[in-house]
């Protein structure tokens, strides 16, 4: 999709790959529970090497960010076919990251969840991709989270996955954070599994 002006200051356009150092400080600053999770991980990068980095590598085509005065401050990125892009996980992206923490030390109880994380990846399972085959991810820094912006950045990603001819969408909630359903749910997302990560799924037809 084409860059969207939300404001003067204020725009979503496709991820680059000089973006890759803020998704990841990003992912990193709402990792707790949307909260900053800098404490929780003794390499910063934790996080985003699961959750974030992965989608601008493999699928940039539905990664987003949004910028304010071209810093960007939030970012949505999507798989639109889930079962795929786990394959490429398995095959490419598991292995590399294995590679690149073979010396690294777990110090805190979220790095040891991490690399157990990333040893044995869980798939999706496919009572949801059958009916949602995409799956997305969205963070924005406390600066956006008031405004609408959001909003609009979901939006965005939801129209990009439906020009793509997606079927439908899901994504997961840490049950601890159970209280951003209600966001979700304005776009039309309803509870369809628990994994035990909430899963909630939108049908884009």
């Amino acid at each position: 999709m084409n860059d969207t002006s939300l404001s003067p200051s204020i725009r979503i356009r496709n991820a680059r790959a000089t973006d890759e150092a803020a998704v990841l400080d990003i992912c990193l600053r709402t990792a707790d529970r949307g909260h900053d999770g800098t404490h929780c991980y003794s390499d910063p990068r934790l996080p985003g090497f699961v959750w974030a980095l992965p989608y601008l590598r493999i699928c940039p085509e539905n990664a987003f960010v949004i910028t304010c005065d071209d810093v960007v401050m939030g970012y949505c990125v999507a798989a639109s076919d889930t079962v795929l892009y786990e394959d490429r996980l398995e095959t490419e992206w598991w292995p590399m990251l294995m590679a690149e923490l073979e010396s690294f030390s777990a110090t805190t109880a979220q790095d040891e969840n991490v690399l157990a994380y990333i040893r044995n990846a869980p798939r999706t399972p496919p009572q949801i991709t059958a009916p949602y085959p995409a799956h997305l991810h969205i963070n924005l820094l406390p600066a956006l989270q008031k405004g609408g912006h959001g909003a609009k950045l979901m939006h965005h990603q939801l129209q990009s996955l439906r020009d793509a001819g997606v079927c439908g969408v899901h994504l997961g909630i840490d049950p601890r954070n159970e209280g951003v359903m209600r966001f979700y749910s304005k776009f039309g997302f309803a509870e369809i599994d628990r994994t035990p990560s909430i899963i909630m799924g939108k049908s884009l037809v």
